[in-house]
């Protein structure tokens, strides 16, 4: 549900990790869902893949739940891309929690979607008390261990009207943070 793929596999808890759960979070109070629930499809996806699969299809909308019968329909996409952002299999492609706030508060700021990247999802252990494979979809596992070093692809969000050169720089580190 909540554990980001760093911390559910190699116990490396991070800032990025309350990241991830906050996403989570995020894509529960729309969906009116649980990230625990079993399956949200009959391909047994769990909450972030099904919301993920909605988005390349273009159903963002579908995610939605069902009791909501009115809302702004831009405001609550929006509020699902930020969540995917914040649920990406590599640590540090996710945004820090000053960046998260902004992106949901400040409409001038376009997300940048081509930097947008497959969330993580840990799947658990089986029956014998191993590890799943790895469980992560979209990342690899030296990707997902790395906890250290600043974003390195597009940044995240643009002002609108902005050009390339004002960018909003998206530059963070995760650093190891006690419970």
């Amino acid at each position: 549900g909540y554990l980001a793929p760093e911390y559910a596999l190699l116990g490396q808890l991070t800032k990025k990790a309350d990241v991830y759960s906050f996403g989570i979070l995020v894509l529960e109070v729309i969906s009116g869902g649980s990230s625990s629930r079993a399956a949200f499809t009959d391909e047994l996806l769990v909450l972030v893949e099904w919301v993920w699969k909605l988005r390349e299809e273009g159903r963002l909308l579908e995610c939605v739940d069902p009791y909501l019968t009115k809302f702004p329909e831009a405001e609550v996409i929006r509020f699902i891309k930020v969540a995917l952002f914040c649920t990406q299999a590599t640590a540090q492609k996710r945004p820090n929690m000053k960046q998260v706030v902004e992106m949901l508060s400040r409409k001038e700021i376009k997300l940048n979607e081509s930097a947008l990247t497959e969330p993580g999802v840990y799947r658990g252990f089986n029956k014998g008390g191993n590890h799943r494979g790895l469980g992560l979809r979209g990342s690899s596992s030296q990707e997902s261990s790395s906890t250290q070093g600043g974003y390195k692809g597009k940044s995240p969000a643009v002002p609108q009207g902005s050009s390339s050169a004002s960018v909003i720089s998206f530059q963070s580190i995760s650093e190891v943070a006690p419970r």
